[in-house]
Order: structure tokens, then sequence, then C-alpha cells
């Protein structure tokens, strides 16, 4: 006795819906609604046969399992599944046609296990999608619909199965090989960026300190000029941003082997071919991932080029030091919040692509938001700080400041914090928020004090003469005169005491340069007051 289970399942006889009317139906994941109605793929191993059809309409209590189309697709699948169980005999298996009132019924049957075993309904709706009559559609599909299931048993044969392990087996030691390959590359290419990484920090520590700036008379010869040790330490961390891309791009490709790999191997056996169809159809969603990680590696690499090339114009060096520093910071600084935005995006594109709903992302962003808020002020208060900083230029990457009675130079800075070295080689980290007045020492120009004391007797006319005189050698000598902004200021006799006389000198130099400006000034003037006998007592003043 024949069950026609096809007819419990067409839309047409619906008994349990009210008033026999379906509605919703294109609510169901992966239905496709064309005017009013719907479609879906019958499939065998993962491989579509044809499509089936139905009006669309509600889920019986709201349950998309019990649609009509849905519940056709399970019996069908169900029906060819345990045709290929029965092991027919392929060379006699035949396909047959029953038309009745409003559907052609197909069966299979074949010289020994499988007898008149009904597989599909073929329906006047499947026709109008495929775009032919019934009687068409009908003998198209008993013809690729039984190339399908001999196949499908073929595939389930041993000799089959074992003839797709042994490809499995060298698709798997072909990726262990790949594997080795790229792991070579990536322990060369991470010991080429430990050697720079070695450079820049002997870099850093070859800087003058803040001591030897202020009170040591010479700095050695193998103290280096911030300036170009900062374009040095620039192009450096460019080498290294693209040795890390290099390496992400190695894991990229070394995962993408993998995928393709085990999708394969996946699409080699009848039981696995599924997975092989979940990973093709997330291909756009793996391919999303795959290009926002990339982009965000490669973000600093693109920063750090246009920071390079951002004071190679420059020609004076009040500027040149001002763009290097500007240049260092935004190198250290912008990434942070570019990939951000990027992962951000990435994100959004990756839960558009899994139909996730806007809504749940916003929602999601909103209490992501309420609870950073709520839970570290602090941290929105250091962020917008660090964003007041480097929009003001407050202070960069190289400059000497002075920080709540915190004196160091910038190492490094992000939206959150500032790191200063100290003269004794601490490294001291302060959050933004917490930052009230800078004092910055090394911006755009620079002034330094000399207090001069000569004997109570001597010839003031002539020390002033003198001091003139030392200023304007210093401006004219092609070494420091580029360094010196204006003649020295002699503010006044500052001080008169019973044995001696103090005169305010002020030097105005470019910036970093005052220190050394006034131990070269000091140096001539002594030089000048022994040559006509002068006693003199030069103390260099700096209020940091």
């Amino acid at each position: 006795m024949i069950i026609n289970k096809a007819n419990l399942a067409l839309s047409e006889t619906s008994p349990k819906l009210p008033n026999n009317k379906i509605e919703n139906i294109t609510q169901v994941n992966s239905l496709t609604p064309i005017t009013n109605i719907v479609y879906k793929p019958i499939k065998i191993d993962g491989r579509e046969i044809f499509k089936v059809a139905a009006i669309a309409g509600e889920e019986i209590q709201g349950n998309s399992n019990t649609s009509p189309l849905n519940i056709r697709v399970r019996l069908y699948e169900n029906n060819l599944r345990q045709t290929i169980k029965n092991c027919f005999d392929p060379d006699t298996l035949k396909l047959t046609l029953e038309v009745r009132e409003n559907q052609t019924l197909v069966f299979a049957s074949d010289a020994e296990e499988v007898k008149n075993q009904e597989l599909i309904a073929i329906t006047d709706l499947d026709a109008q999608i495929h775009g032919i009559s019934r009687e068409d559609l009908a003998n198209q599909i008993i013809g690729f619909m039984r190339d399908a299931l001999i196949r499908a048993q073929r595939e389930r044969q041993p000799d089959y199965l074992f003839r797709q392990i042994l490809i499995s087996i060298g698709i798997i030691l072909a990726l262990i090989l790949l594997s080795y390959i790229i792991s070579i590359l990536q322990k060369k290419s991470w010991q080429k960026y430990q050697k720079i990484q070695k450079s820049i920090d002997s870099l850093k520590l070859s800087y003058p300190q803040i001591d030897e700036l202020i009170n040591y008379q010479q700095l050695t010869t193998s103290k280096p000029n911030i300036t170009l040790g900062q374009k040095q330490q620039l192009i450096w961390e460019q080498s290294q941003d693209i040795n890390t891309f290099f390496r992400s791009l190695l894991q990229v490709i070394y995962m993408i082997f993998w995928l393709c790999g085990i999708g394969w191997i996946f699409g080699n056996f009848p039981y696995s071919r599924w997975l092989q169809i979940f990973l093709l159809s997330h291909s756009i969603a793996l391919i999303i991932i795959i290009v926002t990680y990339l982009i965000i590696q490669g973000t600093p690499v693109i920063i750090n080029w246009f920071a390079i090339n951002s004071f190679k114009r420059i020609e004076t060096e009040i500027s040149v030091e001002r763009r290097v520093s500007q240049a260092i910071t935004f190198s250290h600084t912008l990434p942070g919040i570019v990939m951000f935005k990027i992962a951000g995006l990435g994100v959004f594109l990756l839960f558009q692509n899994l139909n996730i709903s806007l809504i749940i992302i916003l929602v999601g962003l909103g209490v992501i938001s309420l609870t950073l808020s709520l839970g570290d002020r602090n941290l929105i208060q250091d962020i917008i700080s660090g964003i007041l900083i480097l929009l003001e230029d407050q202070y960069a990457i190289g400059d000497i400041i002075n920080l709540d009675n915190t004196i160091g130079y910038v190492e490094d800075m992000n939206f959150r914090v500032t790191q200063l070295r100290d003269s004794g080689g601490r490294l001291t980290t302060i959050p933004h928020s917490n930052i009230s007045i800078v004092h910055n020492l090394t911006k755009n120009w620079a002034s330094i004090d000399l207090r001069i004391k000569v004997n109570l007797d001597t010839n003031l006319s002539l020390g002033l003469k003198l001091i003139k005189q030392v200023t304007n050698d210093l401006i004219s000598d092609r070494n420091w005169g580029d360094k010196i902004l204006h003649h020295a200021s002699i503010l006044a006799v500052n001080n008169v005491s019973q044995t001696e006389v103090e005169i305010a000198i002020r030097l105005k130099t470019i910036p970093r340069k005052q220190w050394n400006v006034a131990r070269e000034f000091c140096y001539r003037l002594k030089q000048n007051f022994e040559r006509e006998n002068m006693p003199i007592n030069a103390t260099i003043s700096s209020k940091l």
C-alpha cells in the first residue's frame, strides 16, 4: 500500500491551518519569495537536484519546520536517502512517472531490492518556478535524478571511499609541507623584526638624557641628534610594520590553505559534503574577516609612509624638528583609532552578511557604550583629553615637558596615556585625565637665562661690550648661527653686592638647543674676559 505522503505536504491540503490560508512563509530562513510563491532545493549529499515550491503561507503554531515547503523538502530527501540505503541495482534502476490530477509522482524500482518506492511529487507550482510544463519537468527530473542516485550509491562503495581517503591523506601531507615552509618564512621574518627592535632600543638608549642636556659642558660624540634619531626610528618602525604585515599575510595564506584543504576533504565523502557546502555558503563572511584583518595590519604601514613623507619638503630646522615630532606622534596614535574603526566596519559587514538585524547591532553598541561610560569614566576622559592634546599640539613624542613636576622626554604616547623618561631612566606613565598643566620646553622656540657675575670694580661698559661681541661671534658662526633666533638680551644689572655685580642675560634659541648654546656662550665669554684680565662667574639658569 502506497501512502500518499506528498499530498499531506502540499500547500493546498492543510487541514490544520485556519481557513486553509498560509502566510509569512517567506520569513523562513533560506526561502526565496517570488511574488506569493516560495521555493527550496532538494539535495542529495549536498548536491542540488531540483527545486520544489509552495504557496507563501504561515507555519503551523509558528514553527518554521512545519511549513508545507519544509515538510516537502524533508519528506523527499528522506525518500531519496532511503532509496540509497536500500542498495538498489544501478544497472536495473528505473524511475517511472504516475500522473494524477494535480501532481506527478516519481517512483523508483529495480530488479532486486526496490519495488515502486515513491520518491517525489511534482506539482504545477514546481513547474511554474522552472518555467516549463509539469510533464516536461517530470521527464527532465527522472533523467538527472537517476544519475544522482547512481552517483550517490557509487560514492558509498568501499573502493571509492578508499580512493578518497588516499586523496585526503595526500592533501593533508601537502598542507603540512606548506605549513612547514610558511613557518620557516615566519621565523626568519620574526628574527628580522627582533633585529630592528634591538636597533630601535639602542637608538633610544643613545639619546642624551635631561641632565646631560642641562648640566654637562659637552655631549659625547656618540649622542645623536634627537631629530635625526627620530627620523631613523620612524623609518625602522615602518620596516617593523611592513614585517608585521608580511607575517600576517603568511598567517592568512596558512589559514586559506587549510580551509581550502579541509573543504576539499569534506567534499570527497558524501557523509561530510554538507560541511563543505557550509563553508562555501559562508565564504563571503570569511573573506570579510580576512580582508578586515589585512587592512588592520596594513594600516600602520600606510600611516608611517605618510608620516615619513610629511617632513621631507621642510627646509628650516625648526620646522623639521617640529614636523618630525608630530609625524612620529601621529604614527603612534592614529593606527589605534583607525584600526578600531576598520574593525567596527568589518564587524558590521559581517553581521550584515549573516543577516543579523541592524537594530540588534545598534542595541549591542549602545549597551557596550553605556557599560564603558558607567564602568570606567576615566577611560573616556583619558581618550578625550588625548584627542585634545593631539589636535592642539600641546606636545609630541620627543619633546621635553614638565607634567605636574614630572620632567622628561615624551618617549611614547597614545590616546590614553603619555610616557615620560626622566633623567634617572625611569619611565613614568601618566593618564591624560590627570594632566592639568603642561610645560613644553622644546616647542617653537626656547630661551635660557644666564647670570654673569663680575667683581665690583669691573668696568661694566667693557663687560657689556664683551657680551655683545660674543653674541655677534656666535651668530656669525656657521655652526651656531642657525641655532640662535635673536641677539642676547641684556636684561639689567640684576644684583649688586659688596663684592660683585650680577648681570642678567637671556638667550632665545631653537628648541632643544638652548642649553648647548648657553654653554658655548659661557665658554666664549670666559675666554674674552680672561683676555681682558677680568674675573667672571657665569651661571646657567633654566626654570623647569
